[in-house]
């Protein structure tokens, strides 16, 4: 056990003593004391080869240990990071609820001061999940359609309280046309993301999602009195249009592929 000390302390004689340090010359201690029971038990009696033995498995200490290091100063981080997200959300919550109080009672408009939980509500489950979702892109290419479906979520959640929003302050009878520009930009965002990440079906979602894409816009500009319904319809027929120039296209470079790798395999 002395031998392993001195051995310690004499590899970490250049790092500063703190208690990372302690932690990392404690672990060290323990593993290289478990391991040399491990040898032991196979009949090793001699002291200074064991020392040695030890000193080759566990070499480059110093070096090692910066690298611990910066792993335990991360992990702080992470963990401080965690208890302020949980007191910041308590203290938003309250801020919400405090504010939703005063402005109701300043106001009177009871029937419309609520938008400010419900958009409070909305702010954090949204701020919270985009850290989810950073996680599941950097976590594993299989958790992505996760990450997709969650930030079609959040987009979700942002058009539906600026439909609430502009229905209960302004009620201009066209309101609705919110949600379906959320879809769009839902159906457009979760393309991106398919193509950004090379997703496997990335081309059978872009497929399915162009006539879709026209139709919210032929939805969106007809409700909104942009363009007439009757006439409009043929946007819907563009995004048909566009899957077909896509599909041609394709299949040209693929043909072309094909040829290319025929002559070479002739020559």
């Amino acid at each position: 056990m002395k031998s392993f000390i001195d051995y310690i302390e004499k590899s970490c004689e250049n790092i500063k003593d703190s208690n990372i340090s302690y932690k990392y010359k404690r672990n060290i201690l323990e593993s290289m004391t478990e391991r040399a029971n491990e040898v032991t038990a196979t009949g090793l009696r001699d002291e200074k080869v064991l020392a040695d033995l030890m000193a080759d498995e566990f070499p480059e200490l110093e070096k090692n240990y910066y690298i611990f290091e910066k792993d335990e100063k991360k992990k702080a981080r992470a963990s401080s990071i965690r208890k302020l997200f949980a007191v910041g959300g308590i203290l938003f919550f309250i801020i919400t609820m405090l504010t939703y109080f005063a402005v109701s009672k300043a106001t009177g408009a009871w029937d419309k001061s609520w938008l400010i939980i419900l958009g409070g509500i909305f702010s954090m489950v949204i701020f919270y999940v985009s850290f989810l979702i950073k996680r599941l892109y950097h976590w594993n290419r299989v958790l992505h359609p996760i990450a997709r479906a969650l930030i079609a979520g959040c987009i979700m959640l942002v058009s539906v309280f600026a439909f609430l929003f502009v229905l209960m302050m302004f009620d201009p009878g066209f309101s609705w046309i919110l949600v379906i520009f959320g879809v769009l930009v839902g159906f457009i965002v979760d393309l991106i993301f398919a193509f950004k990440t090379n997703q496997k079906y990335r081309t059978i979602f872009l497929f399915i999602y162009m006539p879709a894409i026209f139709t919210m816009i032929y939805i969106i500009l007809a409700g909104a009195g942009l363009i007439s319904w009757l006439v409009g319809w043929p946007l819907i027929l563009v995004g048909v249009a566009v899957d077909v120039i896509i599909a041609l296209t394709i299949a040209g470079s693929n043909a072309k592929y094909f040829m290319y790798k025929q002559e070479d395999e002739e020559e």
